[in-house]
């Protein structure tokens, strides 16, 4: 790859401080060419501005040179990932969003609480690469080999356009193949299964280059990244055989067949329509900016292609590319729900009826033993990356009279407490609860607390999901209606954030109607266990369970 690193006079440290002045509101720091266009405006309109972090330094020296009259933006950093979240209440939600792929209007349009609207596409391109030590990048024809190499580093493409690039390359490549579009999801599945077992957020950027350079491995990345990441860890001027003692080189390269571009676009996300026709009229400012030739050559200055994706300049980068192009949304959107189901770990709150009526004797065994028998079970079954906690409710079982009391906090499974692990203490359901359960089975109130704890606790590198397990119906009397307790889940869902809901009714005398009720407005599933014996095995099936 040609050397990046003669690449890029900067003007960082001077955009850093328009930049500060910018984020704080301090209008009076900003330097004086901005002053100058503000100090004539009575008022000055300030926007929010998401920005993913690749582009985020081009986007800030653009900024700080714009002219864009008595509007202002308000730059953050944020992966596109966690932008879609916050849009599907629109709590926290930017006025105006960058992010790394255009794909991410498309997915966050269909589950937005407002208007999601592009006005600008592409800002920039940049290509998909592979990344590794200079010798070690391997030779593959195709993204479909890419994606089954065994040291491969993908990222989370749920979180970064970034990471889906692989996976939208490959299916670029198998597009008018249905048979081939399969051998796509094949090759995903042992890297979303790996993914499973992570307990942290997969590197990227140039943590991820750093892991490269010092353990090896194949990494994912863009042409752009890599281009700031060689200027960054050698002197400008410096020629590779000249590179600091003890320094790594890197290089990149596309399958033969070519790459991806991701395409920065400018997108509005407002969701108060007044606010979004304010902000419309600001991102189309900001817009004009953007197609500036000026403004152009700092991104080319970045290390970004321009929007027709033409080779870098003075020999930087890949240089002339095949480019690839998806041009059927629908099938990425259905992959990356494949690798959800495949590598998001389970994440679950068990509340468990401990109500008079449980205590029912059956075949020797009462349904509360029975249930905790097939917790046992159950729980065998899987892995200690599954985090589950435990909650019992029955009428004023709790303090200050709930219906319900936790007993275990939310762990993995493998987590050790006091000389136990969580998979241990999931399994004494009837010790903890002891003799203290009252007659009535309060469920609504319950899986309302249940749903509301787990969205508060949310973990996006997770299915969130709650169980709740009962013998009968809901008979408290000062509770939340069975109508109420579903127009509320319906109403407090975040689409971007989805909590499901799985009942499981212990034998027949359950209300299957009400249970079925409950689990459909979340999109979860309810089971009724008609016999016994049936108890254990639908257990696993709940907690499996990842119908959200």
């Amino acid at each position: 790859m040609p050397d990046a690193r003669k690449r890029r006079p900067t003007r960082r440290a001077a955009a850093y401080l328009v930049v500060i002045a910018i984020l704080l509101g301090l209008g009076a720091g900003v330097a004086g060419a901005v002053r100058s266009w503000q100090d004539r405006c009575e008022v000055v309109d300030r926007y929010a501005l998401a920005v993913a972090p690749g582009i985020a330094d081009a986007v800030t020296d653009v900024l700080a040179r714009a002219d864009t009259g008595c509007t202002s933006f308000t730059v953050s950093v944020a992966e596109p990932g966690d932008v879609t979240g916050l849009l599907g209440t629109g709590e926290g939600a930017p006025d105006l969003w960058i992010p790394d792929s255009g794909s991410w209007a498309t997915r966050a349009s269909a589950i937005a609480s407002g208007p999601v609207q592009t006005i600008l596409t592409p800002i920039a391109t940049t290509p998909a690469v592979l990344v590794a030590r200079v010798g070690e990048v391997p030779e593959v024809a195709t993204w479909r080999a890419a994606l089954a190499l065994p040291n491969l580093r993908p990222g989370n493409p749920l979180r970064t356009g970034i990471a889906a690039s692989a996976i939208r390359a490959a299916l670029a490549e198998t597009e008018d193949d249905a048979v081939a579009i399969g051998t796509v999801r094949t090759a995903m599945a042992p890297l979303a299964q790996r993914e499973s077992d992570r307990v942290d957020e997969p590197p990227a950027g140039s943590v991820l280059f750093d892991l490269i350079a010092s353990d090896g491995g194949v990494g994912v990345g863009t042409e752009q990244q890599l281009q700031e990441y060689i200027a960054s860890h050698a002197p400008e001027t410096a020629a590779p055989e000249t590179a600091a003692p003890g320094t790594v080189a890197l290089e990149a390269v596309v399958p033969d067949n070519g790459s991806i571009l991701l395409d920065y676009s400018l997108v509005v996300t407002s969701p108060e329509p007044e606010r979004h026709r304010a902000a419309t009229a600001a991102a189309r400012v900001l817009a004009d900016v953007f197609a500036t030739q000026w403004a152009r050559d700092v991104f080319v200055e970045h290390g970004f292609r321009d929007p027709a994706g033409h080779a870098l300049p003075d020999g930087a980068g890949l240089g002339e590319i095949t480019t690839m192009t998806l041009t059927d949304e629908s099938i990425a959107q259905e992959s990356l729900r494949a690798w959800a189901v495949l590598a998001l770990p389970i994440r679950t709150l068990v509340a468990v009826d401990v109500s008079a009526s449980m205590n029912t004797s059956v075949g020797g065994s009462t349904l509360l033993q029975l249930t905790e028998q097939a917790a046992r079970s159950g729980t065998a079954m899987f892995p200690g990356s599954v985090q589950a906690g435990l909650w019992v409710f029955a009428d004023d079982l709790g303090e200050n009279g709930q219906d319900h009391r936790e007993v275990l906090p939310i762990r993995r499974l493998d987590a050790t407490v006091g000389g136990h692990t969580q998979r241990e203490l999931m399994n004494s359901l009837s010790t903890a609860v002891g003799s203290t359960a009252g007659d009535r089975s309060a469920v609504s109130d319950t899986t309302l607390a249940a749903f509301r704890q787990m969205q508060a606790t949310y973990d996006p590198r997770a299915i969130n999901s709650v169980i709740v397990l009962t013998d009968g119906e809901d008979d408290e009397p000062d509770g939340i209606s069975e109508e109420d307790l579903i127009a509320t889940l319906e109403r407090e869902q975040n689409p971007a954030r989805p909590v499901i809901v799985v009942t499981v009714g212990i034998t027949a005398d359950a209300d299957a109607e009400a249970l079925a009720a409950i689990s459909h407005a979340t999109g979860g599933t309810s089971y009724i266990a008609q016999e016994p014996g049936d108890i254990s095995a639908i257990f696993v099936s709940a907690l499996a369970d990842r119908a959200g």
